[in-house]
């Protein structure tokens, strides 16, 4: 079929002229835009407001759980708990923490983390709110030291936070006893501070305890202000009665340290962060007068000294002057045979408040002689004052013995001996062995009377004064009436005696009623001092038997 022919007039027809369609945004589109710019802006305002993630290794992970477990400070959440890992050798647990950034100044190589569970201590139940809430890690912030960001969590609660105002000090104890950590320090029987730590000194010579007291507490403590243990209950038995005295109920249970200030030194400065202070064993001890400077003498007793002991005092009417140091056995100046040696301490140191008391420039005279030579001025003291040492009992209930210092004019001259290493200062028997010995010295006499003669010799006394009557009766006649009668009365009065004791003589013959009497008697009064000796031998062992009684084998 042939093709049609194009129309002549094609070039002359209107073209149809087409357009490609204009495109626009749909609306359904703007809700994931949208969604995406916010997306954008809360990973940026996250990533911007994001804290330091740091990690904290604990010995175990009890309460702690990944993604639930917070970190608060004083009960604000300040972090939390991302991933619970093990270390390397498995003898830690890692806690990775993501904290707020606020958080981040202070995160330094002081700041300490502990995990928050119910615990009983000595002194308090803390923790309690855990058994709702669940466990949390705690932190006690520290901007002071260099940025960390992996720490070592405590096992327990720090005694002392950051945020408690107040004063650390150092003391020096003999031994630690009962002190642990947190044990309480008291001022005036109220709990003011804590014992922080304690360790042995570089020497290991002594213990170093540190202690914590509060403000504005701190500002009671000074230089002079002495610190003692107040742990348990302290029994004193004087002449007023028995003392019982106990800090508190915890004290009692964990230890406890007090302390006090004189009232003189009261008016210094308080004493700086980190002064160091002399612990002491009780508040007695605490009192007395710091010793530095000592003198040791010897003394030599021939008898018993059970019931003295090492740290015994030595005293002057009551007043304390020293300490025995130590208990030994020695021979006697002629090495015959061994007695006790007791070594004494003199502290003269203990004698200063005697000058200020007395305000006189002879009393300070002559405390400077004895502090500067006192070997010579207790040498002079027992030349020509009679000074000697003897033991007395100090409480009959105990039997403890102490060391006595007095004058005694009328002793036996005697000076200071120098046989060994101290010069001796000479003793005198104690008072309850010195009646014990009188006892012993009558019932020696008793036991050596021979009263048949003195019988006789009484006896021919009365002979004698007789006949001297008689022959004045004759030889005087120029007496006076009056005087003669006194001699007849006399030769009477005789003549009677004379009778009674012929009476007597011949009872107390050997074989006599009254010798037969008197021997009874002898024989009971020895067997009567036997006796005494006995309870003496017992009674200087056990002085206490006067109060409580022969005690029960």
């Amino acid at each position: 079929m042939p093709a049609p022919e194009p129309h002549p007039d094609f070039d002359q027809l209107p073209q149809a002229r087409t357009e490609s369609p204009r495109r626009r945004l749909s609306p359904v589109w703007l809700l994931p835009i949208v969604a995406a710019l916010a997306g954008i802006w809360l990973f940026v305002k996250t990533l911007s407001e994001r804290g330091p993630d740091i990690v904290v290794s604990f010995k175990t992970a009890e309460g702690i759980e990944e993604g639930r477990t917070q970190v608060k400070l004083k009960d604000v959440t300040v972090g939390s708990v991302r991933s619970v890992s093990f270390s390397e050798d498995l003898s830690q647990v890692l806690v990775h923490i993501s904290m707020v950034r606020e958080a981040e100044p202070y995160l330094t190589d002081e700041t300490r983390f502990w995990v928050v569970r119910p615990r009983l201590g000595a002194g308090e139940i803390s923790g309690l709110g855990t058994l709702v809430s669940g466990a949390y890690i705690a932190i006690d912030p520290n901007n002071t030291g260099t940025p960390r960001r992996r720490f070592t969590g405590l096992e327990k609660p720090p005694v002392i936070t950051t945020d408690r105002v107040g004063t650390h000090y150092r003391l020096r104890a003999d031994q630690v006893g009962s002190l642990t950590v947190g044990t309480p320090v008291y001022f005036r029987q109220i709990p003011v501070g804590e014992v922080t730590d304690y360790r042995l000194s570089e020497d290991e010579d002594y213990v170093d305890v540190g202690v914590f007291v509060e403000s504005p507490h701190d500002k009671q403590i000074t230089g002079a202000t002495r610190f003692w243990n107040a742990s348990g209950v302290s029994f004193s038995l004087s002449a007023s009665g028995v003392e019982v005295n106990m800090e508190s109920v915890v004290s009692l249970l964990s230890g406890g340290i007090a302390f006090a200030t004189s009232g003189r030194g009261a008016d210094l400065p308080p004493a700086p962060e980190g002064h160091r202070f002399t612990l002491y064993a009780s508040r007695a001890a605490s009192l007395e007068q710091p010793i530095t400077d000592v003198t040791t003498f010897a003394l030599r007793f021939n008898s018993t000294v059970r019931g003295l002991e090492v740290g015994a005092p030595v005293e002057y009417r009551g007043i304390r002057l020293g300490t025995v140091r130590a208990i030994e056995l020695g021979s006697d100046a002629a090495g015959d045979h061994l007695e006790p040696v007791v070594l004494v301490d003199l502290e003269p140191q203990r004698l200063e408040n005697y000058a200020t008391l007395d305000g006189s420039a002879q009393a300070g005279a002559e405390l400077d002689r004895l502090i500067s030579d006192p070997v010579s001025r207790v040498r002079k003291q027992v030349e020509t004052q009679g000074l000697r040492a003897r033991l007395q009992t100090g409480n009959l209930v105990t039997g403890k013995l102490f060391v006595d210092l007095d004058f005694f004019p009328d002793a036996p001259a005697a000076t200071v001996a120098q046989t060994g290493v101290y010069p001796e200062i000479p003793t005198l028997p104690g008072s309850f062995e010195g009646i014990l010995g009188g006892i012993q010295q009558l019932l020696n006499r008793l036991e050596q009377a021979n009263f048949e003669q003195t019988v006789g010799n009484l006896n021919q006394l009365m002979v004698t004064a007789n006949t001297l009557m008689t022959v004045l009766a004759k030889d005087a006649p120029g007496l006076s009436a009056d005087m003669r009668a006194t001699l007849a009365e006399m030769r009477t009065t005789f003549k009677e005696a004379s009778g009674t004791l012929r009476s007597l003589d011949a009872t107390a013959s050997p074989d006599g009623v009254l010798n037969a009497q008197m021997q009874d008697t002898l024989r009971e009064v020895a067997a009567a001092a036997r006796s005494l000796r006995v309870m003496a031998d017992y009674l200087e062992r056990h002085p206490e038997a006067l109060l409580r009684g022969k005690s029960p084998r």
